[in-house]
């Protein structure tokens, strides 16, 4: 079961509101209610009504061992690091505590590995879009995050440390399919799927800034706020989509990701609060930057 979905899910049961409940979360309200359907999609059952909010018998089993296991898997942190202060020589040290979205965190997992090992410290990581990881941040709710949008916030310190190419996802027959590289503005007039804007708004305006620098306004076949539905809808001939280069990791049969001939691609920055300062900033700069450059 996915602990972060579990959390948000005891989080809602205890607010009863998805507003409140999103709020405390960190996140926007469609993207709290995206975790808690893929939470019944996992479990496959319904967890809760919604209108009027009210948990399933289901949802209230939940609640009651759901709260058991987080405190047994906290239970189980605390025996590790105590086991960890019998260590001649091996202090016990905090984790740090580092956001990070979750479409980046196939290509981020290779820093965060590195940074693991080079600071001999645990990095525990929450999926948090950026907007999220400022507020927490802001909040002491977290030390760093791996943003990958630009933070206009002067209580913020930012540090870029990679691109991440935007890339588009064809059917395999497109004619276009067999190119390395594809030109945008040859998908004028091309059925797009895109992401919703409310569901994270900056990113939403990134893509649509790569439009705008191809010189058109995209036709949107069809909104969709999850990759596995519109990888699904592109081998299915719906559409075209543009998503971000880690996604390439996975195998879509039907479907081919090719990178964009137009330079077009997200900018990952170190961000963490600059009053206080995080914990072991220079190290942790230090280290993520000789991987990176």
């Amino acid at each position: 079961m996915n602990l972060r979905r579990l959390r948000l899910f005891l989080l809602l049961a205890e607010e009863r509101n998805f507003h409140r409940a999103a709020e405390k979360a960190y996140l926007s309200q469609p993207a709290l209610s995206q975790q808690i359907q893929a939470l019944e999609q996992e479990l496959g059952v319904k967890l809760l009504e919604r209108r009027p909010f009210r948990l399933t018998p289901a949802g209230e089993v939940l609640v009651r061992e759901g709260r058991q296991l987080l405190q047994e898997v906290e239970a189980l942190k605390a025996r590790v690091r105590c086991a960890n202060r019998g260590q001649p020589g091996k202090g016990y040290l905090e984790e740090l505590r580092f956001g990070v979205p979750e479409n980046l965190l196939p290509d981020l997992m290779p820093l965060l590995d590195h940074l693991r090992r080079g600071l001999g410290q645990p990095v525990e990581i929450l999926e948090m879009h950026t907007p999220e990881q400022v507020k927490a941040l802001k909040e002491g709710q977290l030390d760093y995050g791996l943003a990958g949008l630009r933070v206009e916030d002067p209580a913020i310190g930012q540090e870029p440390l990679l691109r991440v190419p935007i890339v588009v996802a064809l059917p395999e027959e497109h004619p276009l399919a067999s190119r390395e590289r594809v030109p945008l503005k040859a998908l004028e007039g091309e059925p797009f799927l895109l992401l919703p804007k409310e569901i994270l708004p900056p990113l939403y305006e990134a893509f649509m800034e790569v439009f705008r620098r191809a010189g058109f306004t995209p036709r949107v076949a069809r909104e969709v706020a999850r990759f596995s539905q519109a990888v699904s809808l592109v081998a299915a001939g719906v559409g075209v989509y543009l998503t971000l280069a880690p996604y390439r990791v996975f195998p879509h049969p039907g479907v081919v990701l090719k990178p964009l001939e137009e330079e077009a691609a997200l900018q990952v920055s170190l961000i963490y609060r600059l009053t206080p300062p995080p914990p072991r900033l220079l190290e942790v700069r230090e280290l993520l930057k000789a991987l990176v450059f």
